[in-house]
């Protein structure tokens, strides 16, 4: 396993990078998630194929994982899945100082960080991206968003993870 610490004024958080990670998520995590429950926002392919391991890991150290699942693709990036996301944290009780999971891939990783920077004046999160361009990319950075009617990341803010988790092996599934 590689650690990378991204070094900043404000709000330093370590890159993790290795194998079998994700099977390690709830010792790896636990020291970010207060509580015993935590948001999970994800898209139904990843939900499908990495939810249970995923879950299975948070409940070694009992954390309750909930799942907000949504559908795939470039168009989740909107307006209404933001209010669902946003709906699914009141209707959790989530508070400021509980944690948000961003499971999935850039779209996913910017819906789920700009409805954490928004959420209650800003919930901390963690990134746990599944696809090469989010971990190389869209993971690092704090780059979230959504899309409207005049273009693509048009509305969004920079808002840094405090942790992002990198297993190469949910790679093999794509």
């Amino acid at each position: 396993m590689k650690k990378l610490d991204v070094n900043l004024e404000n709000q330093s958080y370590t890159i993790e990078i290795g194998s079998g990670l994700l099977k390690e998520a709830g010792t790896r995590l636990r020291t970010f998630i207060k509580r015993n429950i935590c948001p999970v926002v994800t898209d139904e392919t990843v939900y499908a194929l990495h939810g249970q391991t995923l879950s299975d890991a948070l409940k070694k150290v009992d954390i309750q994982a909930e799942f907000i699942v949504l559908k795939q693709g470039e168009g989740t990036k909107s307006f209404n899945n933001l209010q669902k996301v946003l709906d699914c944290l009141f209707d959790l009780k989530i508070e400021r100082q509980d944690t948000l999971i961003a499971f999935g891939g850039g779209v996913i990783g910017d819906l789920a960080g700009f409805a954490a920077s928004v959420f209650r004046r800003g919930i901390p999160f963690i990134q746990i991206p599944t696809t090469f361009l989010a971990q190389v990319d869209s993971s690092v950075g704090g780059k979230t968003g959504i899309n409207v009617s005049h273009g693509k990341n048009l509305v969004g803010t920079f808002y840094q993870p405090v942790h992002v988790l990198t297993d190469v092996d949910v790679l093999k599934t794509l």
